[in-house]
């Protein structure tokens, strides 16, 4: 139909916003993945990050449950994060025999008697204070006393021991 020159042509018009609209569609659903992956990505790392406060949570009651006791030998399996391979024991204010695993600890509170490596995957978490540890007899032989993080653990205290002791299993 001709209207004084001007030619109106429906179809035209339906094919143009038909790409449009498709293209607008799809841009949206991919956004929507991409923030759908984002979210669960960080819903993963606040699992791995409080599998770590956990882990220090469980090691810390079982110590103290079996320093009330007058003797026990407790198995306590490690559970962290598989981005850290190493549990470690050190006693900062003795000298460090174990260099190899000493480089990335010794700059950090000198309280601590527990580390967790590579410092990097421990979400700041990296360091802690257990009490009622022998930290002295523990690293007798190594200072830091480093072990597999897929290792299993003996808290173990003999009657008239005054605090725990550590032993891999």
């Amino acid at each position: 139909m001709i209207k004084r020159g001007i030619i109106n042509n429906k179809r035209g018009q339906t094919t143009m916003s038909l790409p449009f609209g498709l293209i607008f569609s799809i841009i949206l659903i991919i956004v929507f993945i991409v923030v759908a992956f984002i979210a669960v990505k960080s819903f993963l790392d606040v699992g791995e990050c409080s599998s770590v406060g956990f882990f220090y949570r469980d090691f810390e009651k079982q110590v103290n449950d079996v320093w009330r006791g007058s003797g026990a030998d407790v198995p306590f399996k490690i559970d962290l994060p598989s981005g850290i391979t190493k549990v470690c024991f050190a006693n900062m204010s003795a000298r460090i025999t174990n260099l190899v695993d000493a480089g990335e600890i010794r700059n950090f509170n000198p309280e601590s008697n527990v580390f967790l490596l590579p410092v990097a995957a421990s979400c700041d978490m990296h360091q802690k204070i257990i009490e009622n540890l022998d930290i002295t007899r523990i690293t007798s032989s190594r200072n830091p006393y480093c072990i597999s993080s897929k290792s299993e653990l003996r808290i173990k205290k003999e009657i008239y021991d005054r605090l725990v002791f550590i032993e891999v299993k």
